[in-house]
């Protein structure tokens, strides 16, 4: 690891956390970080920066939480008393790429753990299979959910390395639903007096599982936080109506029954070369891909779009901005992909973003999965073999760190 001012006084700080066990957790830190090479957690110890025995490489993980002490009902909140005091730790590290707001990206990936039969509460879990032609897509194991923050700048033809800061990286219980799990997860980190995010414009960017009005409406009520998220193709949303539109429509109501109309155009995804609604905003700008080739971006938006409500959700009163992107050939002009990308923007100031920002919002959302990889290969993330639920977190606050 190359020493830095900054990450001499971050090791230096987690020397000052009220944990057990702190100049060994700053020890594995710091060998996590300089020794790629390590096949396994113990292999850390091997690290020069590594100065104890292999066997506290254990003691400093157990000792960083424990929850035997605490009552039942109280054992979640200690472990996000953990989470908030780690977060005060990196608060001072934070990165700010956009000028206008700090970019969250929000993501989930599997950890496998098909023979490990003392850890409870494991359940079927995605994995990419492609080796064995046929198999199904599944392991066991435990999900996490991961928000991240972007720490690379936009650029036009010019490259940085992708990279996300991890802010918060949780296990899902047995029973707990995604949607619903990570929208609690990005509020926290928001609510939280220690970081930047609820008192200054935040973008948080999702694909396209997290576009349920379950993610959503408990997030549409954060004032300063705007969601960008990735919309399917076969979906459809609504063009809301106006004020005289829906008067209009009371008035045409004869017996007065019902709540207001609030609904309009319906207005399918997949065919939007027969919508009768002209995009409000476009505009049109270059960039260059990865592989060097310079495409023209067009991005097109249509104000006031509405989904529709579900399972208890409402979704009457958060209208959002309905984005579309399509890459452009820069000599012929014509669409490099068949299908454009679809984004859904909520939040009370959408409006704020310009919509070459919310392209690159959404671009860098990919650098999560950057990091999920990275932290697999490089950090152990997958590789700690334990018993121990409890410890199996601890190490997720340690990869984070």
């Amino acid at each position: 690891m190359q020493k830095t001012e900054g990450s001499e006084s971050f090791c230096h700080s987690i020397l000052q956390l009220e944990v057990g066990k702190s100049k060994a957790l700053a020890n594995l830190v710091m060998g996590l970080a300089s020794q790629q090479a390590a096949s396994s957690v113990t292999a850390i110890s091997l690290s020069p920066c590594y100065h104890y025995q292999y066997s506290s490489i254990a003691d400093a993980i157990n000792a960083l939480h424990e929850a035997e002490p605490y009552p039942e009902e109280e054992k979640q909140q200690a472990r996000l008393g953990l989470e908030q005091k780690l977060l005060s730790l990196k608060s001072s590290y934070l990165s700010k790429p956009f000028e206008k707001f700090y970019l969250l990206n929000t993501d989930s990936s599997s950890l496998i753990r098909p023979h490990t039969p003392t850890l409870p509460e494991r359940t079927h879990v995605y994995v990419a299979n492609n080796r064995v032609k046929g198999n199904r897509p599944v392991d066991i194991g435990y999900s996490i959910s991961v928000v991240g923050l972007a720490a690379r700048r936009p650029l036009y033809g010019l490259a940085e390395p992708a990279w996300d800061l991890p802010l918060s990286i949780r296990r899902l219980g047995i029973d707990s639903q995604g949607h619903t799990f990570a929208a609690g997860q990005v509020k926290d980190l928001v609510d939280n007096k220690e970081l930047p995010f609820g008192g200054h414009l935040s973008v948080n960017a999702s694909d396209r599982y997290y576009g349920s009005p379950e993610y959503i409406a408990p997030l549409y009520e954060q004032p300063n936080l705007v969601n960008v998220i990735r919309l399917t193709n076969n979906r459809a949303v609504w063009k809301a109506l106006s004020v005289q539109e829906r008067e209009q429509r009371r008035a045409n109501n004869s017996d007065q029954r019902g709540a207001n109309a609030v609904y309009g155009v319906k207005c399918k995804l997949s065919a939007v070369e027969q919508w009768e609604l002209p995009p409000d905003q476009e505009t049109t700008f270059g960039v260059a891909l990865s592989n060097g080739r310079r495409v023209l971006v067009q991005v097109q938006a249509w104000d006031n779009m509405m989904i529709r409500t579900k399972r208890g959700m409402n979704m009457k009163d958060k209208p959002f901005r309905l984005v579309s992107v399509r890459l452009l050939d820069a000599q012929t002009n014509q669409p490099i992909f068949k299908r454009r990308m679809w984004l859904g923007v909520w939040g009370e100031r959408a409006a704020e973003l310009t919509l070459e920002e919310i392209y690159w919002s959404y671009r860098q959302r990919f650098d999560i999965e950057h990091f999920l990889r990275f932290g697999k290969q490089n950090l152990l993330m997958d590789s700690f073999q334990t018993p121990d639920m409890e410890h199996l977190d601890n190490w997720m606050e340690i990869v984070s760190l």
